[in-house]
């Protein structure tokens, strides 16, 4: 065995021989990415090899960086190894564990840590990381398999399909430059991006100027009107990977133009179009925490893998001194913006409510990041509600003094009828909002007063019908005129296990799940149009025998076409006829029951019960937490709908409804009307 510690020491034939047909080779560890990183003044590179038998069978090589002045500099210091290490099949034990203490030794002075980012399965290494010790920390990915153009586009999200669409017919074009005031221009709008959003350190204009004149170095520009607007920065391992490191755009400025979308897919069409196997997105964050940009990222038909990371820490002591710093800037950014957001006289928050002004995936990416997040309040459910008559949604999103989305309320104005009676009964309602970033009653309390001035002449009154607790909301709803009625609702805990579930059932929704079953009803998950109807007509009967308005078919296929994976149709057959559909919202870790109907003909099946039952366990089985039922009536006041939900195992809890009458006398004469509208359809 021979351990090598310089990049000379290296027989550059073996090495490209083992990049070409080792399973574990990346860009990352070719002798092109190494030389390029010397030529960058701030970052030192490094290379270890092992050899057994005269044969190259590992390398490990990275780069050493720092940020900020030099006390920050000092306890930033950290060695990154990308892609994994290079491994050829033959290595053994003995060798690896020789090659990471080597590197390790030889690091552990020049830096506090040490993490090597894998980009595919390492599982079968990981005792021989741990003895050398490197602990394993989880991490997401997604690879995007790209064996033609048109499967690559088919595994799109409906969302993304529809984004590409409509940027190509609004003039947006796509294409590889070389050119240095291209890469100028880019750097431009991405350095803007990591400023007033990723908030992260960004290499040098220098990087990308020199990374991109490699023959491995692509950058794709997206255009519109010979205006770059976003684009795409990628290294590609011949023949096998394309990685895309950066991705940015000015999404959010252009109407029906989606920037940062058709970057992502600019590369992967390059991807598709060259042959090669698959796209690498390059991290998509830790399993446990919400990640906006992995939201995002899923949407581009790739697989989410665990590949992890493996760190060893150098020096201990430092590591912790510096998380504690992170700690501490942060907390006292944190009370620097409380200081000046829970004042009144403060002025620096913005509330924007043009959809053209508002960056979209920034406002998913505040939502899927609050701990509160629901699908409610997501700018793909504006769109299902904009494109529906009878539904008109208004946003209001708060802006700091940085640009940064704060906060966010989106309500839906219903108006059920034309002329005077859909005067006497439009209202506002809000689902799961306002979202305020740590809750701040500052934020909530412009949020309130923008959103109040917006609809007071346009609806009879407001309701927020709340999904979480929000009794810390009291302050700002009460200062803007709003009293908090009490209002019940079920939760189910989908983390028992089935056998938990089953036993919270009540007997009697065991004996007609059993019914059912032995009736011979199926349960099927539904995907095409035609059933998609089928739960419409049922629907339509539903509402028809309890004497509501319904005229909602458009709001179903938009959300079919809209919301992709975030809405699911579930339907009962028996003798493959429908007799029960219903319609759930999915989102982050919750399935939201949205509608329901079914055939009365054929109640006797009790084809309710056991496509519900259905429903649930097919929630727990696709690994989401809860089971919202979506409201159960006052406390106090008799609701059979209650008694039904509650009788499936969930929990009662009151979150309440935030709610304000902006024209008193027509809510009055509103309620008549409906009440005459009943009886007339008796």
């Amino acid at each position: 065995m021979t351990i090598y510690t310089t990049f000379s020491d290296i027989d550059q034939t073996q090495w490209k021989n083992l990049i070409a047909q080792s399973p574990t080779a990346s860009y990352f560890q070719t002798p092109e990415c190494y030389v390029f990183f010397t030529s960058l003044s701030f970052l030192t590179p490094f290379v270890f090899g092992v050899s057994e038998n005269n044969k190259l069978v590992g390398i490990l090589s990275g780069y050493i960086t720092s940020n900020g002045n030099i006390v920050k500099q000092y306890f930033s210091r950290r060695a990154i190894v990308g892609g994994g290490v290079l491994l050829d099949t033959t290595i053994s034990e003995e060798a690896l564990h020789e090659l990471l203490i080597t590197a390790r030794n030889s690091l552990k002075r020049k830096s506090i840590y040490f993490e090597i980012r894998n980009y595919i399965d390492y599982s079968r290494y990981k005792n021989t990381f741990e003895g050398a010790g490197f602990s394993y920390i989880p991490h997401l990915n997604f690879h995007v398999h790209t064996p033609d153009e048109e499967t690559a586009l088919k595994n799109l999200s409906t969302t993304r399909r529809r984004e590409i669409k409509l940027s190509v017919k609004s003039g947006a074009i796509w294409t590889e430059t070389k050119n240095p005031d291209d890469i100028k221009t880019y750097y431009a709008i991405l350095l803007d991006l990591y400023k007033t959003k990723v908030r992260t350190p960004l290499f040098p204009l220098d990087f990308f100027e020199k990374l991109i004149q490699q023959s491995n170095g692509k950058l794709f520009i997206i255009k519109l009107n010979d205006k770059i607007i976003g684009g795409s920065v990628c290294v590609v391992l011949p023949n096998k990977i394309v990685y895309e490191w950066f991705v940015c755009g000015l999404d959010g400025q252009v109407k029906n133009v989606y920037p940062s979308t058709i970057a992502t897919w600019a590369a992967i069409e390059y991807t598709a179009l060259n042959d090669y196997k698959y796209f690498d997105m390059m991290g998509a964050g830790k399993p446990e925490n919400g990640y906006g940009v992995r939201e995002f990222k899923s949407k581009f038909g790739g697989e989410l893998v665990e590949d992890g990371r493996f760190m060893f820490r150098s020096n201990p002591i430092l590591f912790k001194i510096g998380k504690i710093a992170v700690y501490l800037m942060r907390l006292k950014y944190k009370k620097l913006k409380k200081t000046g957001l829970n004042s009144d006289q403060n002025t620096s928050l913005t509330v924007e409510t043009q959809i053209k002004q508002i960056d979209t995936q920034e406002w998913s990416d505040f939502v899927s990041n609050h701990p509160n997040g629901n699908i409610f309040q997501t700018p793909e459910m504006y769109q299902v509600y904009l494109k529906t008559p009878k539904f008109t949604p208004i946003i209001l999103i708060a802006k700091d003094e940085k640009n940064r989305i704060v906060g966010c309320l989106m309500s839906v104005i219903h108006r059920d009828y034309k002329g005077i009676i859909g005067d006497l009964t439009t209202r506002s309602i809000i689902m799961g909002g306002p979202l305020a970033e740590n809750d701040k009653s500052q934020i909530l309390n412009v949020l309130l007063k923008n959103y109040d001035n917006l609809v007071r002449t346009k609806v009879i009154y407001s309701q927020f019908r709340n999904l979480f607790n929000m009794n810390n909301y009291s302050q700002p709803f009460a200062k803007n005129g709003y009293r908090l009625e009490e209002h019940l609702d079920v939760l189910i805990n989908l983390k028992r296990t089935k056998e938990e579930l089953e036993e919270q059932l009540h007997k009697e929704r065991k004996r007609n799940i059993a019914k059912a079953e032995k009736e011979g009803l199926i349960f099927k998950v539904l995907t095409d149009e035609k059933n998609i109807k089928d739960v419409i007509l049922l629907l339509k009967k539903t509402y028809i025998r309890v004497r509501v308005p319904f005229s909602y078919d458009k709001l179903f296929f938009n959300s079919y076409f809209i919301l992709d994976n975030n809405v699911k149709f579930f339907g009962a057959f028996w003798e493959d006829k429908m007799i029960a559909g219903q319609v759930r919202l999915c989102y982050k870790d919750t399935v939201y029951a949205w509608y329901a109907g079914s055939d009365s003909d054929y109640f006797q099946k009790r084809p309710n019960d056991f496509l519900l039952w259905k429903v649930i366990l097919w929630a727990k089985e696709n690994n989401y937490c809860n089971f919202d039922f979506g409201g159960a009536g006052k406390p106090n006041v008799p609701y059979g709908v209650r008694d039904y939900k509650l009788k499936f195992g969930g929990e009662l809890v009151n979150y309440g409804r935030y709610q304000k009458e902006h024209k008193k006398m027509f809510m009055i004469f509103g309620r008549l009307a409906f009440k005459l509208y009943k009886m007339i359809k008796k």
